[in-house]
């Protein structure tokens, strides 16, 4: 929260007839002799990254992290103690170690009432506007391959004692905020995200709903691009020992994240930890919290705040100890991370009058090998009418009973796991079944090219058209320039209602349209991939 700012087993390379060496390695490795053994990144080719902050540049940081903040060393008050003496040596070297390493590098922060430099209550509101503004525009100049900034951090717990100079609270309640995000807009370039970050906002529906307040009070102004949520242990559970003991339902820490993601604005937590002395303690509520937002569609992204013993705000909340061993929690983030992000459905949801063999649609999830879907007559799954495992993102299911309500979920596999269920969505049967051909009995009256789904797409997705009579069909895919990439479709077809599969695997992403033409009528629709 604030005062921070103050101040998978191991692997072991065998040796080929020396058995006897290995095992004095790992001996040495478990006594904390050696450092341990080198992995990749643990979220390296994942859709979302995983990463620390960093007081100063750290051997071992490139070994489990792939994205860099800066803990005190980008803050106003560690930079410039003194007007115009700047100390920027700290935060050149984290920059920079970011930038070489093609890792995301968020600043922090630009404005935030906690720790500014004393000299700026010292100046009139003018001399505070043109400080603020000179502050901002020399950080975005010196660090222009910056991904976010954290604009205002904790605009509810710590204001600036100089917001007047911005704005005041004004007719909005927060014209200080806009003012400053309007300044990081003008001064970064194009392309830095700008984030507002705040603490202890998930456990209380009111604080999320002020929160969401807020920050459609940036987004309408064009101001936001995504939301950070601090995730620090005590926003949701006391550590062991403390007083006074609490501990949130994560029922309503989902719920309020649900909440914020349903803002469209993609979400950032931006200071994770688990402050545990005990080991077992701290990989028990890693198992509890850290899905609660790696598993949130909506969360592009997690920050440690801190890894090593003895370098961290949080004293136990450290993942590696001083001698270069991990904590039991790093193989089981390893093991977890590897496993395959939940798929998202797409449809059917709250639906009525689905054909008895519905077409299920769901994302793909990044390294999936498989997925097992699931439906049953009871939102438990106590049992289930359909369990199977396929490698499509869409199955058309064998007859149910008709006039019923279903609940079907699907997840996730590779050769590390499976991930854990999607969401359940439900709908209801009529009494049709899908030919192939026509959903319906009638013979359609006219010509019809449907939005394809799911949209975006990544790789496949589904085109569904209907023809009134007896022609010619074709359909096309084009991209931007018009130019034919594929053709579907090309034959003669009964009156009917149709659907087909397009699989863009071999496309790059961005729009693309498709056209269907059917004797003299022709129509388009756009589409996305995105990879």
């Amino acid at each position: 929260m604030s005062q921070h700012d103050d101040n998978s087993a191991h692997v072991y390379q065998k040796h080929a007839g020396d058995r006897r060496w290995s095992i004095f390695t790992l001996l040495l490795c478990m006594l904390g002799f050696l450092s341990s053994p080198s992995f990749s990144q643990l979220a390296a080719g994942k859709s979302k990254f995983l990463g620390s902050s960093m007081r100063s540049v750290r051997s071992n940081f490139a070994t489990y992290w792939n994205q860099v903040t800066p803990d005190d060393a980008g803050k106003w008050g560690s930079v410039e103690g003194i007007q115009g003496s700047y100390n920027w040596t700290p935060l050149d070297n984290i920059y920079n170690y970011a930038v070489t390493n093609g890792f995301r590098y968020k600043h922090h922060n630009l404005i935030w009432g906690q720790q500014q430099p004393g000299w700026i209550t010292t100046l009139d509101s003018a001399g505070q506007r043109a400080a603020v503004e000179h502050w901002i525009d020399t950080v975005a100049q010196r660090y222009p391959s910056t991904s976010f900034v954290d604009v205002v951090n904790e605009p509810f717990h710590a204001p600036p004692p100089y917001l007047n100079a911005l704005g005041g609270t004004g007719s909005t309640g927060w014209d200080w905020v806009i003012t400053a995000f309007n300044l990081a807009r003008q001064k970064f370039f194009r392309g830095v995200k700008l984030l507002i970050n705040e603490y202890n906002v998930l456990q209380d529906n009111t604080v999320t709903s002020n929160y969401i307040r807020l920050i459609d009070t940036l987004r309408v102004r064009g101001l936001v691009d995504g939301i950070g949520i601090q995730g620090h242990y005590f926003e949701f559970k006391s550590a062991a020992g403390t007083t006074p003991v609490y501990s949130y339902p994560t029922s309503t820490l989902k719920s309020n994240l649900h909440r914020l993601a349903a803002t469209g604005l993609p979400i950032y937590i931006s200071e994770f930890d688990i402050n545990e002395a005990n080991d077992s303690t701290q990989l028990a509520n890693y198992r509890i919290y850290f899905p609660l937002f790696w598993e949130e569609p909506g969360v592009k992204g997690i920050t440690l705040w801190g890894y090593v013993q003895n370098d961290i705000w949080q004293p136990n909340a450290y993942l590696i100890r001083s001698n270069g061993t991990e904590r039991p929690v790093v193989p089981w983030l390893r093991r977890y991370i590897a496993i395959p992000l939940p798929p998202v459905f797409v449809s059917p949801d709250s639906t009525i009058g689905e054909p008895r063999n519905p077409l299920l649609v769901w994302h793909r999830s990044a390294t999936a090998l498989s997925y097992r879907v699931q439906i049953s007559d009871n939102a438990g799954f106590s049992s289930t009418v359909v369990d199977t495992t396929l490698i499509d993102t869409l199955v058309r299911v064998n007859a149910l009973a008709a006039n019923t309500m279903f609940y079907w979920r699907v997840n996730a596999e590779n050769d590390s796991g499976a991930s854990s269920y999607s969401a359940t969505a439900q709908f209801t049967t009529g009494d049709q079944i899908f030919t192939g051909v026509s959903e319906r009995e009638t013979t359609p009256t006219r010509f019809l090219l449907s939005q394809n789904y799911p949209n975006p797409f990544n790789p496949t997705t589904v085109i569904r058209y209907q023809v009134p009579e007896v022609s010619q069909v074709r359909l096309g895919v084009y991209d931007i320039l018009g130019r034919e990439i594929a053709v579907p479709v090309n034959e003669k077809k009964a009156p009917g209602s149709y659907e087909v599969k397009f699989d863009g695997s071999g496309l790059s992403s961005g729009v693309y349209v498709y056209r269907l033409t059917s004797g003299q009528h022709v129509e388009s629709r756009r589409m996305m991939l995105v990879k």
